[in-house]
């Protein structure tokens, strides 16, 4: 799938992400939160949370672990960190050993290399997925991707979004 393309495909991507959990069955899942850093981060963050509705129907539920991105913050970007209000954040200090691996791991995205430099590598944050209304604003304010001519708006995909919930047939969280 293209870059940026995703949020185009959201309810094909869920019901492989429920295929997937059935077959494989994993103890969690980590995930991108729903943010607006990037309309591919929202959108797995979407199919992730709509393939773990649909495989509920048969299966336990699988826990949904969030990793912490990036997002805009007033005129600038915030990494690392959450938006606030989505429950207990788990923060994991890394080893001289961990923090070596990651830098190793970031350096292998060259294309990205710019977008990466803002990380941290000495911390990661984790917490539970909080349940999202995907089609309202993960906060209020221009989104961080809208800065870019990508061809996408918030409000574009949360109107892909919603549609994907109709073809899904599941409700829309409240």
């Amino acid at each position: 799938m293209a870059d940026q393309a995703s949020w185009l495909a959201m309810a094909e991507l869920a019901r492989s992400i429920a295929a997937w959990l059935k077959k494989e069955r994993p103890a969690a899942i980590f995930v991108q939160p729903y943010e607006g850093g990037h309309p591919d981060h929202d959108a797995v963050a979407f199919a992730v949370y709509a393939g773990c509705r649909l495989n509920e129907i048969e299966e336990e539920p699988v826990p949904v672990v969030e990793m912490a991105s990036y997002h805009a913050a007033g005129d600038s970007r915030a990494t690392g960190i959450f938006l606030p209000g989505g429950g207990a954040v788990v923060r994991v200090n890394l080893s001289a050993a961990e923090r070596r691996r990651k830098r190793l791991m970031l350096d292998c995205f060259v294309t990205q290399r710019e977008t990466l430099a803002d990380f941290d590598i000495e911390m990661e944050q984790f917490r539970l997925a909080p349940t999202y209304d995907f089609t309202q604003p993960p906060h209020a304010g221009k989104l961080y991707y809208e800065r870019y001519d990508w061809g996408i708006s918030g409000a574009m995909w949360r109107s892909c979004a919603t549609a994907a919930f109709a073809e899904l047939r599941l409700d829309q969280p409240q």
